[in-house]
């Protein structure tokens, strides 16, 4: 049995397989997937994707309007919208 700091779901089991042939479980660190678009969904560009979770808040975000919530094209298409009607 697993000492109590690894049954938690925190850590990823991954199965290995040793030079001796045995099966053995490897606990290794969860990262964060890739931050997307509020609206569509999409991957959002310019955000360092390798521990989100562990970046400061201020070297992630992009200095747009929205940035790092919405992606450009969302952003141009309400941009547009909010214009047209105002």
């Amino acid at each position: 049995m697993p000492r109590p700091a690894l049954r938690s779901r925190r850590l990823r089991r991954i199965s290995k397989k040793t030079p001796g042939g045995r099966r053995v479980v490897h606990y290794d660190k969860r990262f964060a997937s890739k931050p997307r678009c509020a609206i569509c969904g999409r991957p959002l560009n310019g955000i360092n994707e390798t521990r989100i979770k562990t970046e400061h808040v201020s070297g992630s975000t992009i200095s747009r309007p929205y940035g790092g919530y919405i992606c450009h094209r969302c952003l141009a298409l309400a941009l547009r919208i909010a214009v047209r009607l105002s």
